[in-house]
């Protein structure tokens, strides 16, 4: 499984505690972040970065997005009529 902030931990030569201790929060926790199991909100994200001495458009990437049609009134008439 392809893992970003696992791969740029381990690029910044970091152990997963130094990594949690540097960053401020339990082993756990960082382990949970790297293996999808958590979200990350985007000032730690930024942290993780910068203790990864990395991008965190890199380490972070989107893995989904919802895309919805909105119908308007106007246009549920034209598909009905």
């Amino acid at each position: 499984m392809y893992n970003p902030a696992k791969i740029a931990r381990q690029k910044a030569g970091l152990s997963i505690g130094d990594a949690a201790e540097r960053i401020g929060i339990p082993v756990g926790y960082l382990s949970q972040i790297e293996n999808g199991q958590r979200q990350v909100d985007p000032d730690r994200a930024e942290k993780i970065a910068q203790v990864y001495k990395s991008e965190r458009e890199k380490i972070f990437l989107a893995s989904r997005y919802a895309v919805r049609e909105v119908q308007t009134e106007n246009s549920a008439k034209k598909e009905v009529g």
